[in-house]
């Protein structure tokens, strides 16, 4: 379970941007909270060398994306005195977004991620270009930005709707209200800039998409992860479980990282169980599904670790090209744009996610299947057979089958040559991530289906005494079975907006005690806006 501390609000403090240490907790923090940001002076400093280093270089050679054309064009160099025109021209022709709109917190962290990379002065921008990005961010400002034109290889349709805005073009979202450019800027006392040499490349060439909004998502499937474990403990003891599978010698045995996480956060959340009495457990062995959880839950613990580990390390990198090296004082053509390790990474959480999903499945239909519950079948009250709970199965099973289509790799579909065969290459990054977010919104009603179910299955066995964790849980999403399949669809949707914006783990962890359940690597803020559609 993660530190909840996350929960106060964060609109008073500051995420100073160095280019070397943001987080993805700070990330969540401007993007739904809107904490403040800033740029440190010594960040401030390293931008102002790197620039120094573009002016010189600029007026004796030619460089790539500096004084020549882009991609297949770079051949062609650039007049002096239509580079002005060039800039503009450059944000202009790629802002091709044709895909739905993106939500205002993953346009925050779009432009978060682009100023942070910035201040790694890898780039060659000046100083006065992050702060007008900072200062959008501060003040509100935030660009109509739609998906859609990213092959993965930087996200230059979607950056380039943001460089719109900052030179008084495309629209812009300002307290509510969707404005051009230019008057969106004004409304919030702001002007457009005028881009100078390798500024327009320096604001699109960044991966926004797979590094920005990917790092909400990132966050958003800990929490996933942390609400699974919660739902999987209700499970235990709504069908009698055995805990045997928890026991430290296990994960002594087999010491996988998040096996151990697991099992120990199981434990937490179970301390004072009816379960832990002797003889509690009805069966000697139980299905895979229950007693595999902590192997299970471990692979996608280790995933998300992993993950968040990669992108904490592409949030403070340069992804550009070419970049500017103060040490050698040089300009270098590369390929750090490149992010496949984030679309491998993304993947291989999709794929880790779907075990956890389909196994909490087989849970929920084991509760209402009277040969392995050994309640009567669908949970039906006695009095009236027809409330049993069947028809919840099939939805669960429904969402649970669409995860499984979205597991498939994605960072392997790329297949054309763009650019006249130049970019013969695509990570598939932005694909990858927005079917992650996809999978996470059927997951919170996967998990809430199998605490609702878990919560009535617990009713039927008399209310027995419940974990210092799952019974706070159980008190949230009780659900009161009903002839009306209304009810039912308010419950679920109650219980999903519980468990998704963070209320439900912020209540458990203020009744389990420490608040760090032995889950170091998960500190991830949890306060979230609806996503998923």
């Amino acid at each position: 379970m993660q530190d909840r501390s996350d929960i106060i609000p964060m609109q008073d403090r500051e995420v100073v941007l160095t280019g070397e240490d943001l987080t993805i907790d700070q990330v969540v923090a401007v993007s739904r909270q809107h904490s403040r940001v800033a740029l440190s002076e010594e960040a401030r400093e390293r931008v102002r060398a790197a620039r120094g280093i573009v002016d010189l270089i600029t007026e004796s050679e030619l460089v790539y994306g500096l004084n020549t054309e882009l991609g297949p064009l770079a051949h062609q160099p650039v007049p002096a005195d239509r580079m002005a025109a060039f800039q503009l021209r450059t944000i202009v022709g790629h802002a091709v977004g044709y895909g739905p709109q993106f939500d205002t917190a993953a346009v925050r962290a779009m432009i978060l991620s682009r100023a942070n990379g910035m201040a790694k002065a890898g780039v060659g921008v000046r100083a006065e270009t992050i702060d007008a990005l900072i200062e959008l961010l501060n003040r509100g400002v935030h660009p109509i930005v739609k998906a859609g034109g990213s092959i993965g290889q930087a996200d230059l349709a979607e950056m380039s709707q943001i460089g719109l805005v900052l030179v008084g073009l495309g629209e812009a979202e300002y307290k509510g209200e969707v404005l051009p450019g230019d008057q969106a800027l004004a409304a919030a006392g702001l002007e457009p800039i005028v881009l100078q040499v390798k500024e327009a490349l320096g604001l699109i060439s960044s991966n926004g998409v797979s590094v920005g909004y990917g790092s909400i998502v990132v966050s958003d499937a800990i929490s996933v992860l942390d609400i699974f474990n919660l739902s999987a403990a209700l499970s235990l003891e709504a069908f009698g479980g055995n805990l045997s599978i928890i026991h430290p010698a296990a994960a002594r045995l087999k010491p996988h990282p998040g096996h151990t996480r697991t099992a120990a956060c199981l434990r937490r959340l179970l301390k004072d169980s009816y379960l832990w009495q002797k003889g509690s457990a009805r069966k000697l062995q139980d299905s895979l599904s229950f007693r595999c959880i902590p192997q299970v839950h471990g692979a996608l613990d280790e995933a998300c670790a992993n993950l968040r580990q990669s992108m904490e390390i592409e949030l403070n990198s340069s992804s550009d090209n070419p970049i500017v090296s103060i040490e050698d004082n040089l300009i270098v053509s590369v390929g750090n744009f490149d992010v496949t390790n984030i679309a491998i990474a993304f993947d291989n959480l999709r794929i880790a996610l779907a075990h956890v999903i389909r196994i909490a499945n087989e849970r929920l239909h084991k509760h209402l299947w009277s040969d392995f519950s050994a309640l009567p079948t669908g949970l039906a009250k006695p009095e009236n057979p027809l409330t049993r709970l069947l028809p919840l199965a099939r939805t669960c099973s429904s969402f649970t089958a669409e995860a499984h289509s979205l597991a498939t790799p994605i960072s392997l579909s790329y297949g054309s040559q763009l650019g006249e065969g130049v970019e013969d290459h695509g990570s598939m990054a932005p694909l990858s991530v927005k079917a992650t977010a996809r999978m996470i919104y059927l997951a919170w009603r996967v998990a809430a289906l199998e605490l609702m179910i878990s919560a009535s299955a617990i009713d039927m066995r008399g209310n027995p005494s419940l974990g210092k964790g799952t019974e706070v849980a159980y008190g949230i999403v009780h659900a009161h079975p009903s002839l009306d399949a209304n009810v039912w669809k308010t419950e679920l949707e109650r219980v999903v907006e519980t468990v998704s914006e963070g209320k439900l783990l912020y209540w458990v962890n203020e009744a389990v005690s420490p608040l760090e359940l032995e889950v170091e690597n998960h500190k991830v803020s949890q306060t979230r806006t609806k996503k998923g559609e």
